[in-house]
């Protein structure tokens, strides 16, 4: 078996096909029975076999395969059908069938095996069922020569594919009342441009003529022209903790974090603020804030990425750069809270002015215990996770227990004045 990675020319180990050695079984057979029953028929048999032996092994047989193999897109949603397309060329004449050997994180969306013609495109669709980075599997080639008599195998393994977390119930924004002249799209205290009326002043040079009142001046007979709030973006951070993640690479902690973060993102973007990313592990990886279709691309890509290797410098939140964690941000911390170092994190974050919400996936709850533990060891779990949520929330973190409490989490923080 020859494998490949994308496009090129891939060399063909040839082989005996099952074919052809039948067809030597019965020459051997034909050979016994002219031994043991000599005549004409049974020469022309043997003879008939002989020749058809040769004729099928003696078929030309290419030394490579040029492949060519494309995708229709390098990244998608989960549940998203992805096409790929394969093309091939060969010196000689041989036939090609190929099957798809999808990886665990993708489905078939289509019909196995894919009979390709000669010098033509074939196309086989994937469907990811999960968020992953990574190749989605392999296709598979069987190649044969024109009578089948030689065999060779080929695996290509397919491009890698960034699979985004699907499209989930958002959170909602929300306006704290401590923010109002930074946050956008949310009204701010400040004049400038914006859209939500504030008041009318008199006429100055240089005001542009599209601010001017008309109806106020049909009114008074002065020339009045209109202020408005100004609109701003508020800062955003994500904050994912991959400390909890050196020893074990836990899915379904990992799982939240991912689908939580995303949807925290993709609501704040989708108001018009900033978001930017901190993966705090060893090392830390960041985005700085920004806006638009590409910043979520850029914050989603980064998000799905596995935890790196351990290194030997510790985390710190001195070595995250200032435009990554703008002053006053809002932070979303999706953590295990396992870690020591993270909840050290947390409390420099809050002593700094950030307003935090931090997503406890561990929970309180003991879940998935194993055999053999000590009965006390559920209620020491639940005490060590109460304290240490109250040691969160006297620094000023908010703590909640899963993303779906976000919503809650951000209404409760703004009546309390606290955002």
């Amino acid at each position: 078996m020859t494998s490949s990675v994308g496009s090129g020319s891939v060399r063909l180990d040839w082989r005996v096909a099952p074919f052809s050695v039948h067809l030597l079984v019965l020459a051997a057979l034909a050979v016994v029975g002219l031994m043991v029953v000599p005549g004409p028929a049974t020469v022309v048999g043997l003879a008939s076999v002989l020749l058809l032996v040769t004729l099928v092994l003696t078929n030309r047989r290419p030394s490579s395969l040029s492949v060519e193999l494309s995708t229709s897109t390098s990244r998608c949603t989960v549940g998203d059908v992805v096409r790929f397309g394969l093309s091939w060329t060969a010196d000689g004449s041989v036939h090609v069938t190929g099957f798809a050997d999808a990886a665990l994180f993708v489905e078939l969306a289509g019909r196995q095996p894919l009979h390709l013609p000669a010098r033509r495109t074939a196309s086989f669709y994937l469907r990811p069922t999960g968020w992953r980075v990574g190749s989605p599997g392999a296709l598979q080639l069987q190649v044969a020569t024109r009578y089948g008599g030689w065999s060779a195998t080929v695996r290509l393994v397919l491009p890698d594919l960034i699979v985004h977390p699907e499209l989930e119930q958002q959170p909602g924004v929300y306006a704290p009342p401590q923010l109002l002249s930074r946050l956008g799209l949310h009204v701010g205290r400040t004049r400038g441009i914006g859209t939500d009326f504030a008041g009318l002043r008199e006429y100055a040079t240089g005001d542009p003529l599209r601010d001017v009142n008309w109806r106020a001046l049909a009114h008074t007979g002065e020339l009045m022209v209109s202020q408005r709030y100004r609109d701003q973006a508020a800062d955003v951070v994500v904050l994912v903790d991959h400390l909890a993640l050196w020893d074990v690479y836990d899915r379904g902690l990992t799982d939240a974090a991912v689908r939580g973060g995303a949807a925290v993102a993709r609501a704040y973007l989708a108001a018009g603020d900033r978001v930017g990313l901190v993966l705090y592990g060893s090392p830390i990886r960041w985005i700085p804030p920004g806006q638009g279709r590409a910043q979520e691309m850029r914050l989603l890509d980064q998000i799905v990425q596995p935890p790196p290797l351990n290194s030997y410098l510790d985390p710190e939140v001195a070595r995250i750069p200032r435009a990554a964690l703008p002053p006053r941000a809002v932070v979303f911390c999706f953590s295990a809270l396992l870690d020591g170092r993270i909840v050290s994190a947390i409390g420099r974050l809050a002593s700094r002015g950030h307003r935090l919400v931090v997503i406890d996936l561990a929970g309180v709850e003991p879940r998935g215990w194993p055999k053999g533990l000590s009965e006390s060891t559920p209620q020491v779990w639940r005490e060590h996770r109460l304290l240490l949520r109250a040691r969160l929330s006297e620094q000023g973190a908010m703590v909640v227990d899963e993303p779906s409490s976000v919503v809650a989490a951000v209404r409760l923080m703004a009546r309390r004045g606290v955002a």
